[in-house]
């Protein structure tokens, strides 16, 4: 007869080519199921081939399985085929409508041949691979996990096309009876009866076929089931109950799903006897599901089928529960392909020719890589004689490399595939988009997160972090933790990359799941205590913001109509609840606080750092920044465009409910993040336990609200729903909220240092001032409760910044003020511009905060704390390679926020279309934080003692010498700049930028004169330029113009207005005796008296620039000729008037007496060890070319007194001439008006020249 081994290879061989041929064939039923039963005969053949009593048992099972389950498919394809009169495929399809029962059966058959769990067909199959593999004949193996896998491609087109594609609509089909239909029909359900019970429980016939083989009882065979974990049976029992019940009546059956998922969440939270990772996993996945029922009450409540969608949601529940609770490999992989194939229904549920598309391809990649790994899981049981987990890993160094790494790359793989890595990701863009939005939400959220998990247990609980480092030798030096981070990282960036383009909202979704999954796969890869911490933060953390994002995404949806972005424009308008709850998981998965995706965001990052490997950080932050792109795109569509739509509701109350759940699980996990790292840490305690990995201390990282702070951001939320019911009281609540943090700031001094006491003080006393402002200028305004409520949040994250006392508290509200706070109150007047503005600025903003960001993890993992004095204490020996990089980083993005790079500055300056008060509060306090940052950061590091380890150069520290030059080149480009613009606010914008660099160039110059400059004179622009955009603002709340051209004759009309900015204006272009020309005189002789004569000469070239620029104004706007657009202007009101009356008033008192800011300033600098100035109260100017301002006012005012009493002495008529205009007589008086663009024309046209500027059309 044969020799085994030829046997063996005749059936594999005939297995294959069977196989294959059914493939070709497949547009022919009766073809393919020949061809496919011949196949199966090449399996028996392989088993008996093997000559061992498993694999022979395994073929007598298999013909055995395989005549009744073919059977039943034989005669119900015979039925249909005598039904339709043909076995063509094509005209098959839609055999489901016709004949659903017939048809519901055939592909119940179709899927028990195919062997795919629960079908017990493929157990057979799992004997003869396991000899196959147990024999070392993995070739053998491989041809039959291959042939299953081509299989698995025509099996799924058949079950679509005759079973799932909707009849043509146009075709009339008459269908015959086949001959004694009742009697075939018997059959069918007697041959289904027959494959339930097989399948049910395999062992009876598995025992004959082994009586069959030998007649020994000591034969062993694997055991591929063990007792399901009680956790599973609740969904599982309850899905099948549901689906009963939903046919009486689908009330009961809505509630009924509800009680079992709220029974399933509650199991899954008390069960005991899992493991960390288990347990986590077991919870996201529970409460997932029990946000999706609650969210389908109302989002299915209509569908035809919605028993089917029951059915299948609950058992999806069940196997992913089963997967996370397995402690075999045998129910491990039976629980995964149960996954599949009951989220395969969910995608396909519509069943349009797109959800039939993609849930093909979803099926189809999802199948072949189980059963790559169902490869990997046989040879870990052929060599260590167990599927048990605990098993395996207690003998997992008994493996060769090679042996390995085969099951490590198997169940990379399978499980890849899953998580969606790239390249096996191609099914998570076409799946999400065409699935029900309730089901795109858990296939983001949990779906993908059980290849996470996977990859997870097997790696660093079977496996083990230990002996996947001694395995990197037999692969030139890579682990599979590396290829598994780089496949990470390929994902994280091409999902982002990707996102960029798409229109259809679910798709850019899809996309951005393939990148936060990649995130994640990348960080767990690192392999440390803290990137497992990080991981399964973000892991949770995920699950809950992207659940939110496509269920919210899904309400929209349901209530527009379309998934294209641009048909949602202004959606938010009309349901803006279900749109706020949206924008909070895009701010979350922006990484942003104080929400939950910011604190697992963190962690990953300073883990990867922390493991040293910077690259990765970088590549986590660069997808950051391409993610915010699209991500802002979504939120200004959504929120900001002009809706032009019918009337439309908010979305049902059922699904109301569960986005609003899932939101504030979102702001908890965010105020609360001790949630989420309770529960991630005995995960990484496991992964540690198993070597290779060192517990270390965990960074804490939670916010400390100072009272000041806390105040501004629970007033904020007061502020908001006080002005939904009046708007006018929003700007009084909003007074009196900031009111309050000041009186905290003061009743709390104690928690500040005194440098970031006085600028605490400052933010809240010029909040006052500008929100009271606020309250005329915005009178007539849209939307003000929401105005104000950014606005008080916003300058409750500066509050933040000043109180905090380690480096993680000072970037979380680094974050708050200047990333979406800043952004929603810039925007807020929603023109096409605002929005374009507004999204330059933030897109530069967050490029900014990433570079502080990994500024500060790097000093801080340096330091092993976030603590000001331990990093103090570690910069004095840190690597110096370390400490340049940190201090580099964290200086640029300081640099950034003051916009103080000497390169496109219009990027980096804040927009122009702001409402004017906000402008003026960026200009005067927000931007401050650039330079106080700096300040800071010289302090609390250490200054000169840390700061001269980089190396010095012109007697200073290199770092603070680069930044004078930058400030020295940025005062200049930007003062020129300011000289020959025409446009109202971006002429002070620039002029901002320009006064902020004089600032910097004092506190870089890094004497107690220079830094006493730089502060006096960050306060006195504070308010001097305060005044200039108020004063602007008043302009523009009556008139509504952009351009100086436009103005013309204000001083007339507005003589107070008028007096103020020109005081400002002159003050801030360093006039003596005015408190402006005081600090800049500082810090004239600061660079001088250091011998840096190019950056004091800098500074008073600068200075003239100003003056120009503040006098272009003053002339263009408020004297000459009034224009037809102030013919009806007025003088602003009293609530506008006074906050400017009472910076006015400060600054003349700072002027008079300078030392009423020295005096603080002098103790600042004693406090912070930077030397000292000689000042009094009512002293004058230190330094010794120091004078006293009163001293020059005094003479100043009595020279102007006589000057005046001479005038009026010599003149005392007076007359009225008309305007010399050459004899023409017909001249306007817009035509006589002197315009902004015609001053300065000679020098402008060489700035434009130096600096490559072209003029406007």
């Amino acid at each position: 007869m044969f020799d085994t081994s030829t046997l063996a290879w005749a059936g594999a061989l005939l297995l294959l080519l069977g196989e294959l041929w059914a493939l070709r064939n497949v547009q022919h039923l009766k073809k393919v199921l020949l061809f496919s039963t011949i196949a199966e005969l090449g399996y028996a053949l392989l088993g008996f081939g093997l000559a061992n009593e498993a694999a022979e048992a395994g073929a007598i099972l298999h013909l055995c399985f395989q005549m009744v389950m073919r059977l039943l498919v034989f005669i119900s394809a015979w039925y249909l085929i005598r039904s339709r009169g043909s076995d063509s495929l094509q005209l098959l399809a839609g055999s489901g409508k016709r004949l659903p029962l017939l048809a519901t059966l055939f592909g119940f058959g179709l899927f028990s041949v195919m062997g795919l769990s629960p079908f017990k067909g493929a157990y057979s199959k799992f004997l003869i691979l396991y000899a196959a593999v147990e024999q070392g004949q993995w070739t053998l193996a491989l041809i039959g996990t291959i042939a299953s896998i081509i299989a698995a491609v025509y099996y799924l087109i058949i079950i679509q096309r005759v079973c799932l594609e909707q009849p043509n609509a146009e075709e009339k089909v008459t269908l015959v009876a086949p001959p004694q239909a009742k009697i075939v029909r018997g059959v069918i359900y007697a041959l289904t009866a027959m494959t339930v019970f097989m399948s049910l429980d395999p062992e009876p016939f598995l025992h004959f076929a082994l009586s069959l083989v030998t007649a020994s009882t000591e034969v062993q065979v694997p055991q591929f089931d063990s007792p399901w974990h009680w956790l599973v049976l609740v969904p599982y029992i309850g899905g099948f109950i549901l689906y009963g019940v939903g046919y009486f009546s689908a009330r009961w059956r809505d509630a009924l799903a509800l009680v079992i998922a709220g029974i399933t969440l509650s199991m899954a939270a008390t069960v005991s006897g899992l493991d960390g990772i288990s347990y986590l996993f077991g919870l996201v996945f529970a409460l997932i599901a029990l946000v999706v029922v609650i969210y389908s009450r109302a989002y299915i409540k209509h569908d035809p089928h919605a028993n089917r969608y029951y059915f299948f949601l609950f058992l999806m529940t069940g196997s992913l529960l089963g997967v996370a609770s397995a402690a075999d490999f045998g129910n491990f992989y039976l629980f995964w392909e149960l996954m599949t194939w009951t989220s395969y229904f969910l995608v396909i549920h519509e069943q349009t020719p797109a959800a039939l598309k993609a849930g093909k391809k979803y099926f189809l990649m999802c199948a072949s890589g189980a059963y790559i790994m169902h490869f990997g899981i046989l040879v870990l049981h052929a060599q260590l004689g167990s599927f048990e987990m605990s098993v395996i890993a207690a003998g997992i160094q008994q493996l060769s490399p090679a042996i390995a790494w085969t099951v490590l790359i198997s169940f990379i793989i399978g499980l890849g595939v899953k998580t969606g890595l790239v390249p096996m990701h191609s099914w998570l863009p076409d799946a999400h988009p065409v699935a029900p939005s309730s089901i795109s939400a858990p296939m983001s959220s949990i779906l993908t997160k059980a290849g996470v998990y996977g990859l997870a247990k097997v790696m660093f609980v079977i496996f083990g972090a230990g002996s996947l480092a001694n395995m990197t030798s037999a692969v030139g030096g890579y682990s599979a933790s590396f290829i598994v981070s780089l496949l990470g990282v390929i994902t994280l960036l091409y999902g982002e990359i990707k996102a960029l383009n798409e229109t259809n909202l679910k798709r850019m979704l899809a996309y951005s799941t393939l990148a936060q999954v990649g995130e994640i796969a990348a960080v767990l890869g690192v392999g440390t205590y803290l990137a497992t911490m990080g991981a399964m933060m973000h892991v949770m953390n995920h699950a809950i913001f992207k659940s939110l994002l496509f269920l919210a995404a899904g309400a929209i949806i349901y209530r527009g109509k379309s998934k294209t972005l641009s048909d949602l424009k202004g959606i938010g308008r009309k349901m803006p609840v279900t749109c706020t709850c949206f924008a909070i998981g895009l701010l979350s998965i922006m990484g942003l606080p104080p929400f939950s995706g910011f604190f697992s965001k963190f962690m990953m990052v300073y883990a990867v750092v922390q493991a040293g490997q910077l690259p990765l950080a970088i590549a986590i932050l660069l997808g950051s920044v391409i993610g915010a792109v699209y991500y802002v795109r979504i939120l200004r569509v959504v929120f900001f465009e002009r809706y032009s739509g019918p009337e439309i509701a908010e979305a049902p109350a059922p699904m109301l409910f569960a986005l609003l759940l899932l939101a504030g699980l979102v702001v908890l996990g965010g105020i609360f993040p001790q949630l989420s790292l309770h529960l991630a840490q005995p995960v990484a305690e496991l992964f540690a336990s198993r070597g290779g990995i060192t517990p270390i201390a965990i960074p804490q990282i939670v916010m400390d609200w100072s009272p000041a702070s806390l105040l501004a951001g629970i007033g904020a939320v007061l502020v908001y729903f006080i002005g939904k019911a009046n708007s006018r009281r929003a700007g009084i609540a909003a007074v009196m909220v900031m009111a309050l943090a000041l009186a905290a700031v003061l009743f709390d001094a104690g928690r500040y240092d005194l440098l970031s006491f006085w600028f605490a003080l400052l933010i809240a006393a010029v909040g006052v001032l500008n929100l009271m402002y606020s309250i005329g200028y915005m009178q007539h305004g849209h939307a003000q409760n929401r105005f104000f409520f950014f606005f008080v949040l916003m300058i409750g994250g500066l509050l933040g910044v000043t109180a905090s006392h380690n480096l993680f508290n000072f970037f979380a509200f680094w974050e708050i003020m200047s990333s979406w706070t800043l952004y929603f109150v810039i925007i807020h007047e929603e023109t096409e511009d605002s929005l374009n503005e507004g999204f330059k600025y933030f897109i530069f903003n967050f490029v900014g905060a990433s570079c502080l960001f990994l500024g500060v993890v790097l000093l801080s993992v340096a330091a092993g704390s976030f603590d000001f004095a331990q990093i103090q204490q570690a910069a004095l020996s840190m690597p110096l390679p370390t400490l340049a990089a940190g201090l580099g980083l964290a200086l640029l993005g300081l640099l950034m926020k003051a916009a103080q790079l000497p390169f496109k500055i219009d990027f980096q300056m804040h927009p122009p279309t702001a409402p004017t008060p906000v402008s003026g509060y960026i200009s005067a306090v927000l931007l401050k934080s650039g330079p106080w940052g700096v300040l800071k950061l010289f302090t609390v590091l250490g200054g000169m003692a840390v700061f001269g380890r980089l190396g010095s150069s012109a007697g200073m520290s290199t770092l603070l010498y680069v930044s004078a030059i930058i400030a020295a080149i940025t005062l200049l480009y930007a003062g020129a700049m300011a000289l020959i613009q025409t446009g109202i606010k971006r002429l002070l914008i620039y002029s901002t930028v320009s006064q902020l660099a004089y600032v910097l160039l004092g506190i870089s110059l890094s004497s107690s004169l220079g830094i006493s400059g730089g502060l006096m004179h960050f306060v006195n622009h504070m308010m001097l330029k305060n005044i200039l955009f108020l004063a602007a603002g008043c302009i523009l709340a009556q008139l509504h113009v952009e351009s100086l051209d436009k103005l013309g004759g204000l001083g007339r009309k507005m003589p107070y207005t008028f007096g103020l900015f020109l005081f400002a204006g002159l003050s801030l272009s360093g006039i003596p005796p005015l408190n402006g020309f005081a600090s800049k005189w500082l810090i004239y002789q600061a660079a001088f008296q250091s011998g840096h004569y190019l950056l004091g000469m800098s500074a008073l070239i600068s200075s003239l620039f100003t003056l120009a620029a503040v006098l272009k104004f003053a002339h263009v706007a408020f004297m000459g000729q009034p224009t037809a657009a102030t013919e009806h202007v007025k003088e602003a009101p009293l609530s506008m008037l006074l906050p400017m009356f009472v910076l006015a008033f400060a600054s003349v008192l700072v002027g008079i007496f300078p030392g009423l800011l020295l005096v603080p300033i002098a103790n600042i600098i004693a406090v912070i060890g930077l030397g000292s100035i000689d000042v009094s109260w009512l002293g004058g100017l230190p330094s010794s070319g120091g004078w006293h301002p009163l001293t020059l006012t005094l003479m100043l005012s009595l020279l102007s007194l006589c000057g005046w009493w001479f005038y009026r002495l010599s003149n005392p008529k007076q007359v009225d001439i008309h305007v010399h205009s050459c004899g023409v007589t017909d001249l306007s008086s817009d035509e006589r008006h002197v315009k902004a663009s015609g001053l300065y024309e000679a020098p402008e046209k060489l700035i434009r020249t130096v600096l490559f500027q072209k003029k406007p059309a």
